[in-house]
């Protein structure tokens, strides 16, 4: 009777193992925050959660985007009280701490000078008095917000987070799949992007950095990193910016101490972070940080950073913190 039990019990386990589905590698893609999301994950075939992504994506926009009229944020900009979501208001109170980390070069009470600047649905004035405009900067003047609770900003303030927006929503997609049992993933939104485990093909996730130059190739990278249980957030000025009557190039990034863009010869900074929050707001505060972004990298344990710096000579030259090389697979 023993011996009969053991082979019933050994068979149903043999079923059990063989029955179990094989996993499928499903993609959604689609536009997202002004830009666009990619994320792929491995579940059983007939599992997709799309809908859920996209539930995820339009909620962070009634949150915190500056383009929906009716958003969290634009009425928060217009002067209103506003009930704040637990997603915004983490969003607020993290922002305040990387402030605080980045002596005050990461900070989204930055956004009237943005504006200022023609950036982020702003329009370029030459008249404005941008100096003036520093009154209402600095997220120390910024009361701690407590989620489903009335907050309000100083009078004459106004934030922009999409410096740090992009790279929390990676999180919370990537904090949605594993709730969902998902051990697999790459999520990307605005490329911004955090990873786990492998691909369909048993590998790790490979992510490309871009080179930093107007009219690149697509497919044409600077370097390419593996990532596992690690996010990666890039900010750059090759992209973002106008050209003054002068011929001048104004970029967006803009120093929150003195109000004016910064001129610097980094054209780019990737960081490499345990979440795309951090990630996302570290590679901001680099690029207003120019030639000592490394000296602020160097206050985050686990943290690594990649910058691609423009020489005299106008070539491009790479720096890199130690732990980096650890990642690059080419």
């Amino acid at each position: 009777m023993r011996y009969i039990l053991s082979s019933f019990l050994a068979a149903v386990l043999l079923f059990s193992c063989s029955s179990a589905p094989e996993l499928v590698q499903v993609t959604n893609q689609g536009p997202a925050q002004g830009s666009t999301y990619s994320i792929s994950y491995l579940v059983p075939p007939g599992v997709d959660y799309r809908t859920d992504i996209d539930s995820i994506l339009k909620a962070m926009d009634q949150q915190m985007s500056l383009w929906v009229e009716n958003s969290e944020i634009s009425r928060l900009n217009n002067g209103d009280s506003v009930r704040l979501s637990t997603a915004f208001a983490r969003v607020i109170t993290l922002s305040k701490l990387y402030t605080e980390l980045t002596s005050g070069q990461f900070d989204i009470t930055i956004a009237p000078v943005i504006k200022a600047w023609g950036f982020s649905g702003g329009s370029y004035n030459e008249d404005v008095n941008v100096d003036s405009l520093l009154q209402y900067v600095g997220s120390m003047k910024l009361s701690l917000p407590e989620a489903d609770s009335l907050y309000a900003l100083p009078f004459g303030f106004q934030v922009d987070v999409n410096a740090i927006a992009q790279g929390y929503t990676v999180d919370i997609i990537a904090e949605h799949l594993l709730a969902k049992g998902v051990k697999d993933y790459m999520v990307e939104v605005g490329g911004e992007v955090r990873c786990k485990g492998e691909n369909v093909k048993g590998r790790g996730w490979r992510i490309g950095i871009e080179k930093p130059v107007e009219d690149r190739i697509p497919g044409q990278f600077q370097t390419i990193i593996a990532l596992d249980s690690m996010s990666l957030a890039t900010s750059g000025n090759y992209r973002k910016f106008w050209v003054d009557e002068t011929g001048q190039k104004v970029v967006h990034t803009i120093d929150p101490e003195t109000g004016q863009p910064v001129i610097s010869n980094v054209l780019s900074a990737s960081i490499i972070a345990s979440n795309a929050t951090l990630a996302d707001a570290l590679a901001t505060a680099c690029m207003v940080a120019g030639s000592n972004a490394m000296q602020l990298i160097a206050q985050f344990p686990d943290v690594e950073a990649y910058l691609i710096v423009g020489n005299k000579k106008g070539e491009i030259e790479v720096q890199k913190t130690e732990g980096w090389s650890a990642y690059e697979i080419n």
